[in-house]
């Protein structure tokens, strides 16, 4: 299984949320250049960034993103307001190595497929955001008709290959992740799946790997230091 540390940056800065609201950030006194050198250094399989001014609609970070894509030497997948064709298409070209769509899947799946066509699914996932099985889209502010798992199979049929599944209740709470929801999206037609929110301890990744998950995305417990990275090599 593979760790995804978590980078997302507002207003310029690195910080972590509670439940996906921006008014519970907390700021950590380091930028995106030095968390991903940091991660990357400590053992990151890859690094997981969003830019969270983009995903809610209030600015954006691409510069910021740009200078961590231009260093990094570890696999960086970018999220955060993708809505396009041509911004799938130039992050990829501005090295990321998948870019993360969220309320454009949802809203309009034609533009997924051809993002898919263009650059081919090993290069796309798809963030499937869910509070009490309901999927959250447009920054985690509205709720979607169907389900986690009517969702995933769906995209499943469009040929999306990787799924990143953030159960919102649980994001930066450090109350555990969603093992039954996990369990249960598990093996959905051979989709990839990629655990976030609620990492509490090197445990918590070590059930999710038990569970044949493909990968997990860490957050507060990184730059809280209840998890290390080098703990987790081998899980």
């Amino acid at each position: 299984m593979k760790n995804w540390a978590a980078i997302d940056i507002l207003k310029g800065r690195v910080v972590t949320l509670v439940k996906g609201d921006p008014s519970t950030s907390t700021e950590w006194e380091t930028d995106a250049l030095e968390a991903a050198a940091r991660w990357e250094e400590e053992g990151a399989d890859g690094l997981h960034l969003v830019d969270l001014d983009r995903a809610i609609g209030s600015g954006s970070n691409g510069e910021v993103i740009q200078s961590v894509l231009r260093a990094a030497n570890v696999p960086v997948e970018v999220g955060g307001g993708i809505r396009s064709v041509e911004e799938a298409c130039r992050w990829l070209d501005l090295g990321a190595s998948r870019v993360v769509v969220g309320t454009m899947a949802f809203e309009q799946s034609e533009k997924l497929r051809v993002i898919l066509r263009a650059v081919g699914p090993g290069r796309v996932a798809v963030a499937v955001d869910f509070k009490e099985n309901r999927v959250l889209t447009s920054g985690w502010r509205q709720t979607e008709s169907v389900d986690i798992l009517g969702a995933v199979e769906s995209f499943g049929r469009l040929g999306v290959e990787t799924i990143i599944a953030t159960a919102v209740e649980r994001d930066g709470t450090a109350s555990g992740p969603d093992f039954n929801a996990y369990s249960a999206l598990r093996g959905i037609g051979g989709i990839k799946i990629i655990a976030s929110g609620g990492i509490r301890f090197p445990d918590d990744v070590a059930r999710l790997s038990a569970q044949g998950l493909d990968g997990v995305i860490i957050g507060r417990a990184l730059y809280e230091g209840t998890v290390r990275l080098a703990e987790l090599k081998g899980i």
